[in-house]
């Protein structure tokens, strides 16, 4: 209310506030913007009245009046240390000419820019304290990007080029200008040879999704030293289980498996030497059965694990008994019973989520076995056989949401669940449904 009250003096043509708001601090004074740009109230007469403020955070993200005029006032600023200007269609390399006095500037996001060009860099390298350089989708090129790094700061350290024009001429320079870099983003570009960052001794997150990254490339990032996070989702110019044996031999906390019709039981073998991952999406890889997941015990770490639409049953969940690390399983779209997923869960002493959306699970699967995992805070049971017999089990764990879109719950129970269950801050219960006789399975039928 306050907030509201103070733009209508700051905004109002007739009540037009001529003073300085200098005086305020930097977080309220970047409160006070958010508040202009969310309803986009923001213009460059009103940013007037915030000079002289120690502003260190501005996020003109989609902002539809971001024009060059609006960027010119950011001269005022020269405290800001965070620019973010995603989509911010109308700038032009022109308008970014302010940001060269900008010298405190850390991170800045130019991504979905898509007037800017090579033009834009000459104004960025004489950025000294930049950290951080969002570029992706904008029409930046080897050209651009050599010059900037003959001067780039030696504290750049994230680097994104998604869906850009560079090619392995930008690449080969980077170990020479931009030593530090920890993360660089490579999505949907048209490179292939990708070996020259071998020599980026620092970089430990790397993302090559969509791209055609060749298998010679992969063999030559295989003995990296501090790669830690590789994504490859999308790529089909590698068979997947070749992929995963190239880079098997990486310190990987997360992977990001490339095409999922190449990734066979088979390339599941070479994870199990990933003793450090934390994560493993194998949503959709419908190559991969239970005789792969045979492997996994090995990933004594894992803490996400996602096996949605995937022909796993009860025999793959006895493999995941021993994760007991886990506190993320999804199973959706799964053929699993209640009998075998209670079984799994109970097993999983950390586990705080659960997907069990279109299985065909029942009460059985709450009274068995969610109702047993304490840490669960989160479920989703939608299109299934659950009904209000099983709800009453729920009242035993500290679930903070839960899903049951078409299940076989009635409004009454969910009512019933709400009232006994304090801790529920979200529940879902849409186009709920009458369950027959025939549509339950003999372990949920009443004795």
């Amino acid at each position: 209310m306050a907030l509201r009250a103070a733009m209508a003096l700051l905004t109002a043509p007739r009540k037009q506030y001529c003073s300085s708001l200098a005086s305020l601090t930097p977080p309220l004074a970047e409160r006070i913007l958010a508040y202009m740009i969310h309803h986009r109230l923001l213009r460059p007469k009103t940013l007037e009245l915030f000079f002289g403020c120690q502003i260190q955070t501005l996020v003109l993200n989609c902002y539809a009046y971001a024009t060059n005029e609006l960027l010119r006032q950011l001269r005022a600023f020269q405290s800001l240390r965070h620019l973010s200007l995603v989509s911010c269609a109308l700038l032009t390399d022109q308008g970014l000419s302010v940001v060269r006095h900008l010298q405190r500037l850390q991170h800045l996001n130019l991504s979905a820019c898509v007037k800017l060009t090579d033009a834009c860099l000459h104004f960025i390298k004489g950025l000294p304290h930049l950290s951080y350089l969002a570029l992706d989708q904008t029409k930046i090129s080897d050209c651009g990007m050599v010059d900037f790094l003959h001067s780039a700061p030696s504290t750049l350290s994230h680097l994104r080029l998604n869906r850009t024009a560079i090619t392995e001429s930008t690449l080969r320079l980077l170990p020479q200008y931009a030593p530090r870099l920890a993360l660089l983003s490579l999505q949907q570009t048209e490179i292939s040879d990708f070996s020259a960052l071998q020599q980026l001794s620092c970089l430990h997150t790397l993302h090559l999704d969509d791209t055609r990254v060749s298998q010679a490339s992969l063999a030559a990032l295989a003995s990296h030293p501090a790669l830690s996070t590789l994504t490859l989702s999308g790529v089909q110019s590698v068979d997947g289980d070749r992929a995963l044996q190239l880079v098997s031999g990486l310190p990987l906390a997360q992977l990001s498996l490339p095409s999922r019709h190449t990734v066979t039981d088979s390339g599941l073998q070479f994870l199990c030497r990933l003793e450090g991952l934390l994560e493993l999406d194998l949503t959709d890889f419908t190559h991969i059965s239970d005789e792969g997941l045979r492997h996994l015990p090995q990933l004594h770490r894992l803490r996400r694990l996602s096996l949605c639409n995937t022909p796993v049953s009860d025999s793959g969940l006895q493999h995941l008994q021993g994760l007991q690390h886990l506190e993320e399983l999804c199973l959706d779209r799964t053929a699993v019973s209640s009998a075998g997923v209670a079984c799994c869960i109970t097993q999983l002493p950390l586990l705080q989520v659960l997907g069990l959306a279109s299985t065909p699970v029942g009460d059985s699967v709450v009274r068995l076995g969610i109702s047993r995992c304490k840490q669960l805070h989160k479920v989703n049971l939608s299109r299934t056989r659950v009904t209000d017999r099983g709800l009453r089990y729920l009242r035993q764990v500290p679930i903070a949401q839960v899903n049951l879109d078409g299940s076989g719950v009635t409004a009454a129970g969910v009512a019933s669940l709400l009232a006994a269950c304090p801790s529920i801050v979200s529940v879902r219960a849409s186009h709920l449904q009458a369950l027959s006789p025939e549509q339950l399975s003999d372990e949920e039928l009443p004795g």
